[in-house]
């Protein structure tokens, strides 16, 4: 096991967001040890160290380390192993893996956003304000800005932002009770063909078209706009909703 204290205090994350424990540290965490990984800093097979030590090591909380594992998990470069650790993978292996497998399908989730976020789309559209508009417009700037530099996570996280406000548009508390919930399985499904790099262009601008009609205030476009973007996503990780 490569010394992860050493590592942190040679090559901080850019801005220290390692301090504290704001929403911007799991990214970071997780960043930082996906490049660890990419460069063999940690090697295919390693054990990383306990999630207890490890948190104290990079100084984080363990609930954020867990959401940092959680997403090098779904990029499959490491593996979580109940009773036993978290491994690094294989690079022949490193495939997204599905974490709900014991409640559901990825099938499932996408069926089910098919229908939930569809509506909420249109909801947003007929009553979301320039306010609402600038935030949604804010997260599809991020996940461009991400896409260029290449940065994986980092677009799934402003991917995730764009559909948390999609909800949140919809100004309709039962809604957003549903989602709730089911918030990290749905997350979950956005980034699975993110992992796989397939086609990240289209992701984008499927999320420009929703942004752009939910702008225009129109309902039976955003809602349109959303079905395809979600029946794309799907296709994607090669399965056919809708």
């Amino acid at each position: 096991m490569g010394d992860l204290a050493a590592l942190r205090r040679s090559e901080p994350p850019t801005g220290d967001m390692f301090a504290g424990d704001r929403p911007l540290v799991p990214r970071a965490v997780s960043d930082h040890l996906q490049a660890m990984i990419l460069r063999g800093g940690l090697k295919p097979g390693e054990k990383l160290p306990s999630q207890r030590d490890l948190a104290e090591q990079l100084g984080v909380s363990r609930p954020s380390l867990r959401e940092a594992i959680s997403v090098l998990e779904a990029m499959g470069l490491v593996n979580v192993r109940i009773g036993s650790g978290v491994y690094v993978t294989q690079p022949a292996t490193r495939a997204p893996l599905w974490r709900f497998s014991e409640r559901c399908s990825p099938q499932d989730v996408y069926e089910a956003r098919y229908g939930l976020e569809s509506h909420a789309a249109r909801l947003a559209a007929l009553r979301c304000d320039e306010v609402g508009v600038a935030r949604l417009r804010e997260a599809t700037d991020a996940m461009r800005e991400a896409l260029a530099r290449d940065d994986i996570p980092a677009m799934a996280g402003a991917d995730a932002t764009f559909h948390d406000l999609v909800f949140d548009l919809t100004a309709n508390p039962i809604l957003a009770g549903m989602y709730r919930p089911v918030r990290d399985m749905m997350v979950e499904t956005q980034r699975l063909p993110m992992t796989l790099r397939i086609r990240l262009g289209d992701t984008l601008r499927e999320h420009e078209n929703v942004c752009k009609t939910i702008a225009s205030r129109d309902g039976d476009g955003a809602e349109a706009a959303m079905r395809h973007h979600i029946r794309a996503a799907a296709n994607r990780y090669g399965l056919t909703i809708g």
